[in-house]
């Protein structure tokens, strides 16, 4: 009987703690600081850029989940203990104290949001979706990955620069041996060795093909960069090729001058990914996913996350299921209802 009464006083004792203010003022400090180092360490990258960032530090930021805060074990179990003690605080005021529609119902917002952001840390799902050109994948990397109800090929990937970039042009005179280096534009006039030798840009292929119609490019992308070029000095006019990929490329043995180009790029203005959904073998839906402008289906979100500069044709996507947002969403929209209730209130209630 002793035994029975001391276990209903430690539960009795416990339900106070759960329902207690101070609990409150114990759990927001640690979500804050949790918070705060997620804000301060940036989330979801690869480990290797962890290594490179903090070095031996890198392991002990993966093993407490520092890289990964809002997805943690322990946020999770923080938000919902937080959860509970409100949802029990107002439990005791309703009962006790009859709360007014327009607090309960702010109450009730908070909770919303709070189980928005639980669903969130428990079922939500993150991952990366690395990509080539013509690639069709169906599944996300992480730890852990996971498994897409639908397919993503990648179609065509470009990357936008501001300007067309600096091109650098080395002229050697392969008779009397003087060298100089220039920048040229296209559609450009430049001179060279005091005014005795004049360069023509005639054109810039940045994607340089030969079809049925003659010299073309297939894209914007700088692929396989080339000029044409018309060289003028005293000894008359000859018109050359220039490669960056592929130096001396078309230089006759009549030539006099030897050419070296190199496309250094201009900055990164964006850079976008054309793939298709495909579902079931079929082409569901066709989009452009560039960066702030994701792509949304059946509930996920695939974000253009990079590139590499050495590989034009590779993207890497990454890719989001976050299912309590509607419910995050649906508690700001009561939240907002019951404090637009409560101003009204108090301006009915004014003498």
């Amino acid at each position: 009987m002793e035994r029975s009464v001391s276990e209903e006083s430690h539960s009795a004792t416990d339900a106070m703690f759960l329902a207690s203010p101070r609990l409150l003022y114990w759990l927001l400090p640690c979500i804050i600081l949790l918070s705060v180092a997620g804000t301060l360490i940036p989330q979801g990258e690869e480990p290797s850029w962890y290594i490179g960032r903090f070095g031996s530090w890198a392991g002990m930021l993966t093993l407490c989940r520092l890289s990964d805060i809002y997805h943690s074990g322990l946020f999770t179990f923080l938000l919902g203990l937080l959860g509970l003690n409100l949802a029990l605080c107002t439990w005791q005021r309703q009962v006790h104290v009859r709360l007014r529609p327009d607090v309960l119902l702010t109450h009730i917002a908070i909770l919303t949001v709070l189980a928005g952001g639980i669903i969130t840390g428990i079922a939500g799902r993150r991952g990366s979706l690395p990509l080539n050109i013509g690639e069709t994948k169906d599944a996300a990397e992480g730890k852990p990955g996971f498994a897409l109800p639908f397919s993503i090929k990648l179609e065509d990937f470009r990357i936008e620069h501001y300007g067309s970039g600096r091109h650098r042009l080395t002229v050697t005179d392969r008779k009397a041996g003087w060298s100089e280096t220039a920048e040229v534009q296209p559609n450009t006039k430049t001179v060279l060795h005091n005014s005795s030798v004049h360069i023509a840009v005639l054109d810039y292929y940045p994607d340089f093909v030969m079809d049925k119609s003659g010299p073309a490019t297939r894209s914007q992308m700088p692929n396989n960069p080339t000029l044409r070029l018309e060289i003028t000095d005293a000894q008359g006019t000859e018109n050359q090729w220039a490669f960056a990929r592929f130096p001396g490329m078309h230089m006759g043995q009549t030539s006099r001058y030897a050419l070296a180009y190199e496309l250094a790029a201009g900055q990164v203005r964006q850079f976008r990914s054309e793939v298709a959904i495909v579902e079931d073998g079929w082409i569901s839906a066709r989009r452009a996913i560039e960066v702030n402008k994701p792509l949304r289906w059946r509930g996920y979100t695939i974000y253009q996350a990079g590139y590499d500069p050495e590989n034009p044709a590779y993207s890497s996507l990454l890719v989001s299921h976050d299912p309590g947002v509607p419910v995050v969403y649906a508690g700001f929209l009561l939240l907002t209802t019951g404090l637009i209730w409560t101003f009204l209130r108090s301006l009915w209630r004014r003498p």
